[in-house]
C-alpha cells in the first residue's frame, strides 16, 4: 500500500512539475507576441506618418503646376510626384504585413492607391 501511494505521489508531482513548465513558457510566448504586435502596431504609425509627410510633399504647389503644365491628357500622379510617394507608400504596405514579393507584382499606381486605401482604413 506505501509503494502504490509512494509511486501515484511521484506521478502527481511530476504532472505538475510538466503542467507548470507549460505554462512558463506559454507565458513568455504569449509576452514575445504581445511585444511584437505593440511593435508592428507603432511601425504602422510610423509609416503612415510617413506616407502623411510625402504627400504633403508631393502636394507642393511647385510640383502641381509642373505636373499641370506637363500633363498631356494622362491621369494620375507625374513621375516626380510618383517618386516622393512609392518608398513610403512601400512601407505603408509592408506594415499591413504585405509581402515584399506581392508589392513588387504591383505597378506605382497600384502600390499609391493601396497605401491610400490602407490610411483610409484607420
Amino acid at each position: 500500500m506505501k509503494k502504490a501511494f509512494f509511486l501515484s505521489f511521484l506521478s502527481s508531482l511530476s504532472m505538475i512539475s510538466c503542467s507548470l513548465e507549460g505554462s512558463e513558457e506559454n507565458n513568455l510566448m504569449k509576452n514575445q507576441s504581445e511585444e511584437s504586435i505593440n511593435k508592428s502596431i507603432m511601425s504602422k504609425g510610423q509609416a503612415i506618418e510617413g506616407f502623411k509627410k510625402a504627400l504633403a510633399d508631393a502636394n507642393n504647389p511647385t510640383l502641381i503646376k509642373e505636373e499641370i503644365k506637363n500633363n498631356s491628357g494622362s491621369q494620375g500622379f507625374s513621375p516626380s510626384r510618383k517618386k516622393i510617394l512609392l518608398e513610403p507608400a512601400k512601407m505603408v504596405l509592408r506594415s499591413t504585413g504585405m509581402t515584399a514579393d506581392k508589392i513588387n507584382g504591383l505597378d506605382d499606381d497600384a502600390i499609391i492607391s493601396q497605401a491610400f486605401i490602407s490610411i483610409s482604413n484607420q
